[in-house]
């Protein structure tokens, strides 16, 4: 399929999709301009939370005793959450996350959600350099009963033939490069238990440490989502698709 060929599923299993940009920045950037800027948007997004950075050490062996020390640190940012919990923003010292929890709408509402706070956050702590995006979905994805694993995912794993074939839990992960987007994908794939569901977590993103132009990264989110298209419609057959329209 092509990038203008991908169709329209008005029942997609998509959970949460997110958009995630971390950035490296001056020392002057402190916590409380992050506040500051969450409370100026505390009409759309009432609930915030403190994250706070945690410090550990442990000391085993001789000739001291074994010890455990523990430090905090200053709080690291602030996660808000709008008045209808759909979306949820991450203001970090780091970096900056926009959620968009069930139902999901559409990736330009998504983009165009995460450049306005974007902005708010760019202008709070002023970053010196984008170094990482990325674009993750999580989909929960119903599997028919007594049906195989073979008859939804095209992307599986396989148990040889002398051992049980019935499956308790499984946990599937894939590193793909999509050096046409310069990107990399990680390909999630678990299952536990007596649950008839199975997440598939796709997270495209693609690193540059020298630095990402402001004016490129959305355009380059676009890549990311085009490499999410194809991650997701490689990953199932053509009847589990047809579930899903």
């Amino acid at each position: 399929m092509t990038t203008s060929s991908w169709p329209s599923l008005t029942k997609a299993p998509i959970v949460e999709g997110l958009i995630d940009i971390r950035i490296e920045r001056s020392a002057e950037a402190m916590t409380a301009a992050l506040k500051a800027a969450c409370e100026e948007m505390a009409a759309e997004f009432p609930s915030r939370m403190e994250l706070w950075r945690w410090a550990g050490q442990i000391s085993l062996g001789p000739p001291a005793s074994p010890s455990i020390s523990t430090a905090v640190d200053e709080p690291r940012g602030f996660l808000l959450r709008s008045t209808d919990e759909r979306w949820v923003v991450q203001f970090r010292l780091d970096g900056f996350t926009l959620s968009r929890l069930q139902p999901y709408g559409t990736w330009d509402e998504l983009k165009v959600k995460a450049s306005a706070l974007w902005a708010k956050y760019a202008e709070a702590v002023k970053p010196t350099r984008i170094v990482r995006i990325a674009s993750r979905f999580i989909n929960r994805v119903q599997l028919p009963i007594g049906e195989s694993f073979e008859k939804t995912f095209l992307t599986n794993f396989v148990i040889g033939p002398t051992l049980p074939q019935s499956v308790a839990g499984y946990l599937l992960r894939v590193v793909i490069p999509f050096e046409e987007h310069n990107a990399v994908a990680i390909l999630t794939q678990s299952f536990e238990g007596n649950s008839t569901d199975c997440i598939l977590d796709l997270d495209a993103f693609s690193e540059q440490p020298q630095g990402i132009a402001e004016s490129e990264m959305w355009g380059r989110f676009d890549g990311l989502r085009e490499v999410k298209n194809r991650l997701f419609f490689g990953s199932f057959t053509e009847a589990a698709l047809e579930r899903f329209k």
